[in-house]
């Protein structure tokens, strides 16, 4: 799995809320019509928040459910990370510093960025000595021209998951 790690400094995600139930394969329907309803103009503004990395609008799950079971409520936000002040018609969520595993993927959507998560949980996770860490996970998509796919990045909060005592040198 094409992935890196990064430290970063606590960010500030801006953007519109809901509720949705998670899905683990195939569309979204909760998360289309959610999109749906977004005023272009308001996006566009939102988009003029965006600093730093991860770049763009971001699609972000936090509030989820330990099991990950599907059909479990999660909240969804499409968002910006940014350091500038927030303007009323926007929600906001501090997120503390911290590590991230980015993991990077190419492919037919919504089915690659689906595979991200599945391959974190069985592959990546227990072959690496950090933990899933309580926190927002963070999407990043650049569609390709033609809409069936394109590059994604999935952020995911991580922690150490050694003691200080058994750490590596």
């Amino acid at each position: 799995m094409k992935h890196r790690i990064v430290e970063k400094d606590e960010l500030l995600l801006v953007g519109f809320k809901t509720r949705i139930p998670m899905v683990h394969d195939g569309p979204n329907l909760a998360i289309q019509e959610f999109e749906r309803g977004l005023d272009s103009a308001a996006k566009d503004r939102l988009s003029e928040l965006s600093e730093g990395d991860p770049a763009g609008r971001l699609s972000v799950t936090g509030s989820i459910d330990a099991q990950r079971s599907d059909g479990s409520d999660v909240d969804y936000w499409h968002a910006v990370a940014t350091t500038q002040p927030v303007p009323d018609e926007f929600e906001s969520l501090k997120v503390p510093a911290g590590l991230w595993v980015v993991f990077e993927a190419e492919g037919k959507f919504p089915e690659s960025l689906q595979h991200l998560w599945a391959d974190a949980a069985t592959e990546w996770f227990p072959a690496n000595p950090y933990r899933w860490a309580p926190g927002p996970e963070m999407l990043s998509v650049q569609p390709a021209p033609g809409g069936a796919g394109g590059r994604g990045q999935l952020w995911i909060p991580i922690e150490a998951s050694w003691s200080s005592a058994s750490q590596p040198n």
